[in-house]
């Protein structure tokens, strides 16, 4: 079910292509029309929600034949509606652009997925402005922790706030005040110990090799850490199997939303009978 937020901002995308409302079907004669939603590209499909929702909202009746998650094939219809043909034009553009950005994290997500089936990978906030939502939401589909969905989530300490506490350890305290989950970001071992000495719920490698992240966790499980501890930075389709071979418990990576290919999606509309 669509969260208040996510429901802002699907009418918000909408009110951004409408503007001041849609000439072109304006223009055209008023009917009663049947639109089908198929993907032109193999994919793992996200946004089936978003997009009936959308046309729900407008009066549309939709049905989907999929599910967020699944694999597709190229030509699978995954959306019917049926209504009016103005308000089918003016949603248009929005459902198969929120299909087409989402599918193709969901598509990334899958794959990494595939690389490493017994792992908690997790997405990093490197998403689209005014998209941050529907994109941990299509990694979620595809199996992905979302991580932190915003700010206010949890307590994420990295070296820009790192540079205003005297040590790991305050910072940590600090940290723990605010009543959430607190994790903190290390860039080399020393970090990492000194690290495992406080009682973070996640410790963060930042930008470790897989070998240097294996000697490192070996050290820290040494020094009595009992907390999550994490792998991010540089993690790829290509040297994903490596880290999973670390010790780490959460591989984060910005891979799928930096990388997300657009999927094509098309909508072909008839009149009804």
């Amino acid at each position: 079910m669509l969260s208040r937020e996510e429901k802002a901002q699907l009418q918000g995308y909408l009110r951004e292509d409408l503007a001041k409302g849609d000439v072109t079907a304006k223009a055209t004669p008023l009917a009663r029309a049947i639109a089908t939603i198929k993907a032109n590209e193999n994919c793992t499909i996200a946004g089936l929600e978003e997009a009936i929702w959308l046309l729900n909202s407008k009066g549309i009746a939709a049905k989907a034949f999929a599910k967020d998650g699944m694999q597709i094939n190229r030509g699978r219809v995954v959306i019917e509606a049926t209504g009016e043909n103005k308000k089918l034009l003016a949603l248009e553009r929005v459902c198969l652009n929120i299909l087409g950005r989402m599918s193709g994290v969901a598509t990334q997500c899958a794959k990494a997925k595939k690389i490493a089936p017994k792992t908690m990978l997790a997405l990093t906030r490197k998403t689209s402005p005014g998209f941050q939502l529907l994109d941990k939401k299509a990694g979620a589909s595809a199996g992905f922790w979302t991580h932190r969905k915003n700010l206010s989530e949890m307590v994420l300490l990295k070296e820009n706030h790192l540079a205003f506490f005297k040590s790991i350890k305050e910072a940590v305290k600090a940290g723990k005040k605010t009543k959430k989950k607190v994790e903190i970001e290390v860039e080399n071992q020393k970090e990492a110990l000194e690290a495992a000495q406080t009682n973070a719920d996640i410790v963060m490698l930042d930008n470790f090799s897989p070998k240097k992240a294996t000697q490192t966790i070996l050290e820290m499980r040494k020094a009595g850490f009992a907390g999550k501890i994490e792998v991010s930075g540089g993690v790829t389709l290509k040297n994903l199997k490596e880290y999973t071979k670390t010790g780490a418990n959460i591989i984060s990576m910005g891979y799928p939303t930096k990388n997300a290919k657009i999927i094509d999606f098309s909508m072909r509309m008839k009149k009804a009978k």
